[in-house]
């Protein structure tokens, strides 16, 4: 259709998409990303969880540097 002065022109597109279009077998296959390993990193921790203790010892630095 043709688009007129009344109408504006409008485009959309949909596309399908499956999970095996982002996976590529030779780096990310199954058996490696299933397998359990030696040595896994810790999980990051939350700012929050590490706001006392940083905010404690940046106050305790200070008093001393102030008494000192």
């Amino acid at each position: 259709m043709l688009p007129t002065a009344n109408r504006p022109t409008i485009v959309s597109s949909h596309a399908d998409y499956r999970r095996s279009d982002y996976i590529f077998p030779r780096a990310q296959s199954r058996v490696m990303n299933d397998r359990e390993w030696e040595r896994r990193e810790a999980p990051l921790h939350s700012w929050t969880k590490m706001l006392f203790p940083v905010l404690s010892a940046l106050t305790a630095a200070a008093a001393l540097a102030i008494l000192h």
